[in-house]
């Protein structure tokens, strides 16, 4: 992995001197806007404003804004894994499973079972970002900790785009993220590739992005014995790890293709009272709206090998069909196409709203590996390792959306499967907000709501391997949500508040097994952010307090809290700015979660308590013009007090580390 950013540097380079220079693209149509809550660490947008940024939402109907991350504030945390929660529960080595401990967190779900737990680290069609420049953008990233190369920790970041012609834009997005692991055994790689474009024309528009994720990584079941870690001072590779022999390998590939027809004309009529002597006139007979079609492909793989020896036999609770090696895959496909019919807003009209109705049909295929079975078909004999299965899914659904005027702003949407695996299921959500301008900010009150009935994985209803095997027949999920956000960007301020009550909640028991909860799990969180500036001073906080009616279920932490805290200044005018500070991770105490190796998911355990344990890291962030680096000393006072630092039962995180960032931005 070290010559790789070289080469691809040398390639950038190359590629760019023969870009030429394009012409300024056309105003295009402004964004829709979905409230989200107000980003209260809003960060200084330093790219040049003919740089037009957005992310596909509302089942890819909706150009959403996206603004660049160009800015110095946070540069430091450059980890995916902290990326979008202040508190996770991972495995201690960037690139291996993890699960964001905050409960309200974890609605984005892949469709591969064995996928979810990196979601952190995923590149996915929902989260690629497209642009629409008048110049080649380049950006070019370099991460690293710096110490003992065995354990050494890289990251290495790169996008391209440039125009083709003022409505086709091209690009790239890779990031190459390795580690040779703290621990015995904890080697890991995960390797993101994006190629995505996009056609922007007045009537018709493509967005197209192809995904590969892949990762590969040494399983080393987590240390034998925490007390002995927690209560010695020895190298992390002198600690001894469950396995020896074990890895594990995980792929996943996506296409996806939106293509976007636009109807119906505004037309203009003499109007003596306007300033301009016309005005836009588009009545119900002449209603402009959109024809949509939405293509995805997907295709994943992960499989999991381990030889069996006497010291490692007793790790693994059960052997289905080989005493003496492990060696389980799974498959997962699917194809999806929607059909979607949109009808916009009039823009003159308080009163109006916009439309969408849409079908989408599914097509999946799965299998895994299963004891080995003897079949005869007209006298041939064939041995079958793999179990097949495939289903369809069709749904239908709608929406209906209010952002004109001055009043509240409004959405409500449904979904219904007609049939397939998940025929019956409903899912119903939506929300109400109001924004309020004022002359130093805009204020927000939204409030949003959700009911489901959704029927569970299929992975988790039946599932065969070398050590792990259920067949469970599991009712649907049923789960009612809340929320309710307040926003000022005056005060820097946001609060919000959630809350669940979910029955027939499936989780992983203490046996790593999925089993099913049917009584109702009430789950309430409260979020409050708020950053204080005085002079240089600069002080963020941002706080989570969650409470669940059933621990036994729900594994999560009460508190999980992050502050970071630096002065910021000027080194040269107008050229050379700091930052000097620190950050700090905490939450209280809980029965955190196990892992299972084999199955790659977390599960719940009452071997003991994890927490209660502050995470210190001191960093000196640097920007001149459009380079930015960091310095950074994490968990600065590691092994000066108690080594309870876990996240996850036996799995210890990394003690005091150096590491440097490093960011260019180009545009020529």
């Amino acid at each position: 992995m070290k010559n790789v950013p070289v080469l691809l540097l040398l390639l950038l380079i190359q590629f760019q001197g023969f870009s030429q220079r394009i012409q300024e693209r056309q105003e295009f149509q402004e964004s829709q806007d979905m409230p989200e809550g107000m980003n209260i660490q809003a960060k200084q947008d330093t790219v040049p404003n003919f740089v037009k940024t957005w992310i596909m939402a509302e089942d890819f109907t909706v150009m959403l804004n996206h603004e660049m991350d160009t800015a110095q504030t946070g540069f430091q945390v450059s980890s995916p894994v902290y990326r979008n929660s202040i508190s996770q529960a991972y495995l201690g080595n960037i690139g291996l499973q993890t699960r964001d401990n905050l409960y309200f967190n974890r609605n984005l779900q892949t469709d591969y079972f064995f996928l979810r737990p990196f979601t952190s680290y995923l590149y996915t069609p929902e989260n690629n970002v497209y642009y629409n420049i008048t110049k080649p953008f380049t950006l070019l990233e370099y991460f690293a900790s710096t110490g003992d190369r065995q354990k050494r920790e890289e990251i290495f970041h790169a996008i391209h785009t440039q125009n083709i012609t003022p409505f086709l834009n091209m690009g790239f997005d890779i990031r190459f993220l390795g580690s040779e692991g703290t621990y015995l055994r904890q080697k890991s790689k995960f390797n993101s590739v994006s190629l995505f474009g996009s056609y922007t024309g007045k009537d018709y528009s493509i967005h197209s992005s192809f995904h590969m994720n892949t990762q590969n990584a040494q399983e080393n079941g987590g240390l034998k014995n925490d007390s002995i870690f927690m209560n010695s001072q020895k190298d992390e590779r002198a600690y001894e790890v469950n396995l020896n022999d074990a890895e594990s390998t995980m792929r996943n590939l996506n296409y996806h293709f939106t293509q976007r027809y636009k109807f119906g004309k505004a037309e203009q009529i003499p109007d003596t009272t306007s300033e301009t002597g016309f005005r836009r006139l588009r009545e119900r007979t002449t209603k402009t709206g959109s024809l949509i079609h939405n293509l995805e492909f997907q295709r994943n793989y992960r499989l999991y090998e381990d030889m069996i020896k006497d010291n490692n036999r007793d790790f693994y609770p059960n052997y289905y069909i080989d005493p003496n090696q492990t060696f389980d895959s799974t498959y997962y496909r699917s194809l999806s196409n929607t059909f979607q019919l949109m009808l916009d807003e009039n823009p003159n009209r308080e009163t109006d709203f916009g439309a969408r109705a849409f079908l989408r049909h599914d097509w999946v295929k799965y299998s895994f590996n299963t004891p080995a079975d003897t079949t005869v078909n007209n006298g041939d004999t064939t041995i079958v390792s793999h179990k097949d299965y495939q289903y369809q899914n069709v749904h239908i659904g709608a929406s209906f959306l209010h952002t004109v005027g001055a009043g509240w702003d409004w959405m409500a949407r449904g979904q219904y499967y007609l049939f397939g695996y998940k025929a019956t299921d409903l899912v119903l959500d939506g929300y109400i907000t109001k924004r309020f301008q004022g002359k130093k900010g805009e204020s927000m009150i939204s409030i949003s709501g959700k009911f489901a009935i959704e029927e569970p994985d299929h992975f988790l209803s039946f599932y065969e391997s070398n050590n792990y095997r259920w067949y469970n027949d599991f009712r649907k999920t049923k789960d009612i949500r809340g929320s309710l956000t307040i926003s000022n960007e005056a005060i820097k301020a946001l609060g919000r508040v959630d809350f669940s009550l979910v029955s027939d909640l499936v989780f992983f028991n203490d046996s790593a097994v999925p089993v099913q909860h049917q009584p109702v799990v009430t789950v309430i969180s409260g979020e409050l952010r708020k950053n204080f500036k005085l002079g240089i001073f600069h002080s963020n906080h941002q706080i989570h307090y969650q409470v669940s009616s059933n621990n036994n279920v729900t594994r999560i932490p009460d508190l999980s809290y992050y502050t970071s805290n630096f002065l910021g200044f000027t080194v040269v005018k107008n050229a050379l700015t700091a930052e000097i500070g620190f950050d700090l991770y905490y939450y209280t105490k809980y029965r955190a979660l196990a892992f299972a190796p084999s199955t790659g998911t977390f599960y719940n355990q009452d071997v003991r308590e994890i927490g209660n344990y502050p995470y210190l890291n001191l960093f000196l962030n640097a920007k001149l013009k459009r380079t930015r680096f960091y310095l950074r000393w994490d968990h600065t006072y590691a092994g000066q007090i108690k080594k309870n630092y876990f996240h996850v039962l036996n799995y210890p995180t990394r003690g005091r580390v150096v590491k440097i960032g490093l960011s260019w931005t180009f545009y020529n």
